[in-house]
């Protein structure tokens, strides 16, 4: 059985409101940010892996932020591809 938007929404809320997650994501991002500030800038390498490190855990809240507006949640279920009855 195909999961839905709505499952998936409901998901992604349940995902982007865990603190325990929340504050992973925090600390992963975070301790990429502080590493990235004083590595070495001809380290190319390890620039990219740190900046690839910091930009997933952004992506990851934005994708599950696009699930939930997806399904028209965020704003109070008004769904703009729905005509009027």
């Amino acid at each position: 059985m195909p999961a839905t938007a709505d499952h998936f929404a409901k998901e992604a809320e349940r995902l982007l409101s865990d603190e325990v997650l929340s504050s992973a994501f925090d600390r992963v991002r975070l301790e990429a940010l502080e590493a990235l500030a004083v590595a070495d800038a001809g380290d190319t390498k390890e620039v990219l892996r740190l900046q690839a490190i910091a930009g997933v855990v952004t992506e990851v809240r934005s994708l599950l932020g696009a699930m939930i507006a997806a399904s028209g949640k965020r704003d109070g279920g008004f769904d703009p591809n729905e005509r009027p009855a």
